[in-house]
């Protein structure tokens, strides 16, 4: 279908891949992986013909329809159409051939009677009416709206104009759109960033049941698991193909491929040091001996021939202990009948909410539920209308929300940025933190203007968990951040002391960050003592029809019984995942375990006869066996307290391990 062959891009001095090649064939499902910047973005501006590579090319079947999602999109003239109508003109060209059949339809009313110009227009209009039929335009209302309320419009908004809509659900519209055009291959650049949990795990079975190929580039690992069928991971070296898996758990098995290939890459660089330092060696005490003169100058021309291997490439994983706060009460806020208005729509009425020292709180709900101002109300930014926040004496509130960028100063360095709220102690350690968040060397030096936005949220976060907070509010901290970075931003929270409550659609991170779930449903809040799976397996189990129910028929519901299907179905996804993952992660600990266990056991037998020797009178007639037999017996039981301490620690990693159930 699509053929990358050979391809090589830079910018510059900035090399972004070299000799990269990717082959996508009909139903292919691809993902693209690796750290922002590496080329994901510039690899589908060639596949689409908007660049070209400086090397290489690119090779499209004939009648290949390519659909492309970018991350940001900017309005067409069509602004003042309705959203329900955009989607329908706009996809698979019905609009022009509605224009053209109308022309023809006024051409028949105004033909003056001539014949042969009534015939013509007839003709035309039949081939129109003919091609509005392949299109199966007599069903894309129907169709438009179904994906529209999939993906989380409500269904009000369906016949709002596009000009009042905002980026983010500009963005869903055009998501919308490109669904319904049905493209051979579909190029998606992080679809998920504008798409609430519901509307995602519809996605997910949308994507299932689509007859095309779809390339994407995706940073939730949780939908790239359960979407795609194999990886590619994209760096100047190329792009690496590392297949996929049936077990729906491909990420997770390139993560495990990758890390292998890298640790072979390394012993294979770090043989060629060797030797090239050992023929350098031998070359240098040589070269003057004219009998060694021919050797020498082989093993020189060898060298200048020997192609080098360049230091393989990892993903950077810095770690820093980032300063904790003060041990806080064990109520650190409250909410007490709460009630949040605006104008005339009230978010929440009557609301109450506890959060306990220590707690990780992933806050859920569907778009409009009221997440952004929960947060915005814990972390003291808005006030209640009625009720009262009470936030524990000397708790101080870290803030995070995508709209503060503009406190960053655009002519300050990265690390100047953070020096701004660094203390006397933590100053000296600014670099290492900004290296915690992914900044290289060179990175800390740049200009706050010229960071992306990816950069921008590593920055801003890396400046709140400088402070020592002992509540952090997060507004979608994981917006912008590549995989990498929201690895190092789990760790973080995960070993952070105080309390956090935070909104985000990657589930892997609310698995492995999340103790407790609190969804806003309905202007109220149900609280899961939890993380993300557990929710969702709660959230199933409720959405099972009791039997002889009547599941729901009216048209406004049809986006919440597929999903609540959906849900189901993702429970056991999950479920499976969860068990592979535990197999994996636990295998090698009973192994260890079941080894140690297995070598004492031999050494205890060996131990109690020697000991028995020892107790023979016997034996001490012979002074030199007597001495070596006790040392045989002081040996063995070194033996058994190293393997004892070794259990011990095996033993300890396993029970952690299984107490966690899915450590992620």
């Amino acid at each position: 279908m699509v053929e990358l062959v050979d391809a090589s891009k830079s910018f510059g001095s900035q090399v972004l891949f070299e000799h990269a090649n990717l082959r996508v064939a009909p139903r292919d499902r691809v993902g693209l992986v690796g750290p922002n910047g590496t080329g994901k973005t510039t690899l589908f501006r060639i596949l689409l013909g908007e660049m070209s590579p400086d090397s290489g090319r690119v090779e499209t079947a004939r009648g290949v329809r390519i659909g492309h999602l970018p991350q940001e999109i900017y309005p067409s003239t069509a602004r003042d159409c309705t959203l329900i109508d955009f989607c329908c003109r706009e996809a698979r060209g019905i609009g022009a051939l509605l224009d053209r059949q109308a022309e023809c339809v006024r051409e028949l009313e105004t033909d003056g009677g001539d014949p042969a110009r009534h015939e013509a227009a007839v003709r035309r209009l039949a081939g129109i009416e003919d091609e509005l039929h392949a299109r199966d335009a007599a069903s894309i209302r129907t169709e438009a709206e179904s994906v529209l309320l999939g993906i989380g419009f409500p269904r009000e908004d369906l016949d709002r104009p596009l000009r009042v809509l905002s980026g983010g659900l500009l963005m869903r519209a055009e998501l919308a759109r490109l669904l319904l055009d049905r493209p051979d291959l579909l190029l998606l650049d992080e679809p998920t960033n504008h798409l609430d949990l519901e509307g995602i795990v519809w996605f997910e079975s949308y994507l299932d049941q689509f007859p095309g190929a779809i390339v994407m580039v995706a940073h939730d690992r949780q939908f790239l698991n359960r979407t795609v069928s194999r990886i590619v991971e994209v760096s100047r070296r190329g792009a690496v193909d590392y297949g996929g898996n049936p077990n729906l758990t491909v990420y997770d098995r390139y993560v495990e491929e990758r890390a292998k290939a890298l640790e072979l890459a390394w012993k294979r660089y770090e043989e060629q040091v060797a030797f090239i330092e050992d023929q350098e060696r031998f070359i240098q005490a040589n070269k003057v001996r004219k009998d060694r003169a021919g050797v020498v100058q082989s093993r020189i021309r060898m060298l200048d021939k020997l192609e080098r291997l360049e230091p393989p490439g990892s993903v950077r994983t810095v770690r820093f202990q980032f300063p904790q706060p003060a041990r806080s009460p064990d109520l650190v806020l409250s909410l007490e009948g709460v009630t949040r208005r605006y104008g005339a729509r009230t978010v929440f009425r009557g609301l109450d909410l506890r959060l306990l020292r220590g707690e990780k709180v992933a806050l859920v709900g569907v778009n409009g539920a009221g997440k952004s101002t929960m947060l915005r109300l814990i972390a003291g930014i808005t006030q209640p209308d009625e009720g009262e926040r009470r936030l524990a004496d000397r708790v101080e509130v870290g803030w995070f929300a995508q709209d503060q960028f503009e406190i960053l100063k655009p002519d300050r360095t990265a690390e100047q940025s953070v020096l701004e709220v660094a203390d006397y102690d933590t100053a000296p350690h600014v670099r290492g933190m900004l290296g915690a968040f992914l900044f290289r060397d060179d990175d800390v030096d740049k200009r706050v203007a010229a960071l992306s936005g990816g950069e921008k949220a590593r920055l801003m976060l890396a400046r709140m968990l400088l402070r020592p907070c002992g509540l952090l509010v997060l507004d979608e901290p994981t917006n912008h951040l590549d995989i990498a970075s929201r690895e190092v931003l789990e760790k973080a929270l995960r070993d952070h002391a105080g309390t956090i409550v935070f909104t985000t659609h990657d589930r892997r991170f609310m698995d492995n960050v999340a103790t407790a779930v609190v969804e806003l449903r309905d202007g109220r809040v149900v609280r899961y003592e939890g993380n993300y799976s557990y929710y969702a397996s709660k959230v199933a189990e409720a959405a099972v029809p009791a039997a002889g129910d009547e599941r729901p028929t009216d048209a406004g519901a049809s986006r919440l019984t597929p999903s609540s299907r959906q849900v189901e179905k993702a429970v056991r996804r999950e479920e499976a995942e969860r068990r592979n993952r535990m197999y994996r992660i636990l295998k090698p600990l009973r192994d260890r375990v079941g080894a140690c266990e297995s070598q004492i056991e031999g050494l205890e037998v060996e131990l109690r006869a020697v000991e028995a020797e020892l107790t023979s009178r016997d034996l001490y007639k012979d002074i030199d066996r007597a001495r070596a037999t006790g040392q045989r017996a002081k040996d063995l039981r070194s033996r058994l307290d190293a393997l004892y301490d070794e259990w011990t620690a095996a033993a300890g990693e396993l029970e952690q391990a299984e107490a966690a159930g899915d450590p992620g």
